[in-house]
């Protein structure tokens, strides 16, 4: 009897996700690992002794698995599997993740950018189901994307695909962590915003923005610029304001050139909902043609924080469906 169940690994920044799912898509077992400033030398073995843990509880063996998928985060090497330098994690450095669980486990697997996991855990579980033509975008401290076009995801020549938030949207813009300047997520990812916010109050520690914050500017974050809104300080509305045009800039490039069923918006858009959603929609008629908007629906995440818990199977699970 062919093998009826796959393994899931997502690498996070202060956790380290592992799932057992059916290959129907039934989420059976998961279990996470501190994985906080580690080293993989410690937390790898820790991957494989939870794994044989969930595998006994579920009354299953190794060999009841068909294939593994890593949920990773980039940049990274993913023709080898290989985890390069993850900005969530210093620690973890070439580490060949690929391979060792391939070793250790005796059985083949794939590695994913945890963009791209994310859009087939939707597509899997959640927002995406029975859609072919969508978008996933992570909205939080970075900005992301999976593509899935005719039921397929799209990686590109480089395997790199997706990188939305590294579209150029301001000639000579703001410094983006990437290297480049004037990215969308330099302007709308949740950590670049509010570094742009510290900045233009740095010499104001007695800003309501601030003392919202705590009375730290340092501690200006995506948290307290939405607080400052919900309570109309001008600052912090016109900071949304231009966020808002900017996410609708960066939606109608992608609406007019991959004309998708859906956008799945993930943290920004489940967390703070109308708040952040309306005015973004309220500009994109201004970027996108009229009869591919009508066609897009814009949905935040069914799974949202549990996203993680569905990354590494729904990765498992599209890699076996790529080998039929």
């Amino acid at each position: 009897m062919a093998a009826q169940y796959v393994l899931g690994y997502d690498i996070g920044g202060t956790k380290l996700g592992v799932g057992i799912s059916t290959v129907d898509g039934k989420l059976i077992g998961t279990e996470r690992i501190p994985n906080k400033d580690t080293r993989p030398e410690d937390v790898l073995p820790e991957m494989i002794a939870v794994t044989d843990r969930l595998l006994a509880a579920a009354g299953l063996t190794r060999q009841d698995i068909d294939c593994f998928g890593i949920s990773a985060p980039f940049p990274a090497d993913p023709v080898n599997g290989i985890m390069t330098a993850p900005t969530n994690n210093p620690k973890w450095r070439n580490v060949p993740i690929l391979d060792f669980l391939r070793e250790q486990l005796g059985m083949d697997g794939c590695f994913e950018n945890d963009a791209n996991c994310g859009a087939l855990a939707e597509g899997f579980f959640g927002a995406g189901r029975g859609c072919r033509d969508f978008l996933y975008l992570t909205m939080s401290t970075g900005i992301g994307a999976g593509v899935i076009t005719n039921g397929r995801l799209v990686r590109g020549r480089s395997l790199c695909g997706g990188e939305v938030g590294h579209m150029v949207l301001v000639n000579n813009g703001r410094q983006c962590a990437c290297g480049q300047r004037g990215c969308y997520e330099a302007y709308c990812g949740g950590r670049a915003a509010a570094l742009a916010l510290q900045e233009l109050l740095k010499d104001n520690p007695d800003h309501p923005i601030v003392q919202i914050a705590g009375g730290r500017i340092e501690d200006i974050d995506m948290v307290a610029i939405e607080k400052a809104v919900r309570m109309e300080e001008p600052m912090a509305m016109a900071v949304w304001d231009d966020m808002a045009r900017k996410n609708a800039q960066a939606f109608g490039i992608l609406i007019n050139t991959l004309s998708p069923e859906k956008l799945i918006l993930g943290t920004f858009a489940w967390a703070i909902g109308d708040l952040y959603l309306d005015p973004i929609k309220k500009y994109l008629p201004e970027y996108t043609w009229p009869q591919m908007l009508e066609a897009c629906e814009i949905v935040p995440s069914e799974l949202r924080r549990e996203i993680s818990a569905y990354a590494g199977v729904a990765a498992a699970l599209n890699f076996r469906q790529e080998r039929i």
